[in-house]
């Protein structure tokens, strides 16, 4: 009967989104179900409900962010006989039913869901400190990084104004049903790092080997937040702790990083802090929005390597043993050639959110343009990743390289080791907001309102403002 009531909870915490009025607008209880204090009185409940804030992470960050991000910006194409919501955000025109809907819903879901944790934790039984405390940070920091990602899609970045008074979104700390407008940037990171702070300081270093949340993917989190903050310093600190200190071990085969299972000689990735897991043995299955990239079986991709990137950016690099690894050419030489990304071209993948390539790339560029520079950190870690990517020290950057030409090969193996992970847009998007001229994303400036997408046509009310759409 527990599971029953736990499972209905969830339900109403979930479907809630569904109906044609605003999420923000509707109450997680509704008098035909079971209530919360009638659901939720032991501290398994809870953690039930817990691990559903876990779950739904997958809705966001599981392939759906990273895709809108991808189209957002200039390293992808779209096939060309897509008709549905991958065209307006493609072609940077989303509106109030044609927007990226899921991933906005499904964060705020893992939103209200962890909200509801922290506001029960006191009136459950058998809730012990220890517990208490764990859940809590643990709920601090999924809250976090949902609203993380909905701000970075549905705002202009940090720093496009001078105090980031701009419009944000909703921050949402409670279950309570009301209005509420759009805070300001500023007041959405402020509350963002608030929460990984919390969490850093309350989280287990060790907790199921990253599938749930430990201080060093609070660190991580943070790494990344003061990166798109063009905090340099903090960011460089929080990723050279994790990097230095977290025991995390770098990848050897550039194919590892998404692998559940071994393949061959290729063992799982050693590299996560914090990921979604899926299980072949059960058949859960996660990441699948990284589906539109598929080219394997019969899968005919929706969005593909851009022709332009693959032949001035991606190919030119001979000896890369990323270029065969992870992409192919289908049908050459015809009208219809076109370059497929495979990296994620298996049915069960593990999808990092966190982990060391990430870390090191943000701590390298971070190394370079924080107040006091050190040159030598970014060059070994450029280093580290091209003698994964090319299999011996003959790409490395030499120990007297200038800061300026570490930088640019910084970015540049940003944008390949990360390609189809949704950090490209969000790197031009924080370079532009930093001041750094002719920042380009396919054509049109970094601050375009048709990069920022448009919320759902529920959404805006007398206090919450739309985005505006382009002209």
């Amino acid at each position: 009967m527990k599971f029953k009531y736990i499972t209905i909870l969830i339900l109403v915490l979930g479907f809630a989104l569904q109906g044609c009025e605003s999420f923000l607008d509707i109450s997680p209880e509704d008098d035909t179900v079971v209530l919360e204090k009638d659901a939720l009185k032991t501290k398994g409940d809870l953690q039930e409900l817990l691990n559903a804030g876990y779950d739904v992470v997958n809705g966001f960050y599981g392939g759906r962010f990273q895709r809108t991000s991808e189209l957002l910006a200039d390293n992808m194409e779209l096939k060309s006989s897509i008709t549905d919501e991958l065209v307006n955000i493609y072609k940077r025109y989303t509106t109030g039913y044609f927007t990226d809907n899921e991933s906005y819903e499904e964060a705020y879901r893992c939103i209200m869901r962890v909200n509801t944790v922290m506001e029960n934790v006191d009136n459950v039984s058998d809730m012990d400190d220890d517990t208490k405390t764990r859940m809590i940070a643990e709920s601090k920091f999924l809250r976090a990084i949902a609203h993380f990602a909905v701000v970075r899609l549905f705002a202009q970045p940090y720093g496009f104004t001078t105090d980031n008074s701009h419009a944000g979104i909703v921050i949402k700390t409670n279950t309570k049903v009301e209005l509420l407008a759009r805070s300001t940037v500023k007041d959405v990171y402020d509350a963002i790092i608030k929460d990984l702070k919390d969490a850093e300081t309350d989280l287990p270093l060790e907790n199921s080997n990253g599938v749930y949340a430990t201080q060093w993917a609070a660190k991580a989190a943070l790494a990344m937040v003061y990166f798109q903050m063009l905090d340099y310093e903090n960011a460089y600190v929080k990723a050279n702790d994790v990097i230095t200190n977290g025991g995390f071990v770098f990848d050897t085969d550039v194919n590892q990083r998404f692998l559940t299972e071994s393949e061959g000689d290729i063992q799982p990735s050693n590299e996560g802090i914090f990921y979604l897991a899926s299980d072949p043995v059960s058949g859960k299955s996660v990441g699948g929005d990284f589906g539109v990239f598929r080219s394997d079986g019969t899968n005919n991709p929706n969005v593909r390597i851009s022709s332009d990137v693959y032949k001035k950016e991606i190919v030119t690099n001979a000896g890369d043993l990323r270029v065969d690894s992870w992409y192919e050419v289908k049908n050459p030489g015809a009208d219809n050639e076109f370059v497929a990304l495979t990296k994620f071209n298996r049915d069960y993948n593990n999808i990092p959110v966190f982990y060391l390539t990430q870390q090191m790339l943000i701590r390298a560029e971070s190394a370079l343009l924080k107040n006091s520079p050190e040159v030598s950190v970014a060059i070994t870690d450029v280093n580290t990743i091209r003698e994964r990517a090319y299999g011996d020290a003959s790409k490395n950057l030499l120990e007297a390289s200038d800061a300026s030409v570490v930088l640019e090969a910084v970015r540049k193996e940003f944008r390949l080791e990360l390609m189809g992970e949704g950090m490209r847009l969000h790197n031009l998007k924080r370079r532009g907001a930093g001041g750094e001229e002719n920042v380009l994303v396919r054509g049109v400036e970094w601050d375009y309102v048709g990069l920022v997408i448009q919320f759902a046509a529920s959404e805006p009310n007398e206090l919450f403002e739309a985005n505006p759409e382009p002209n």
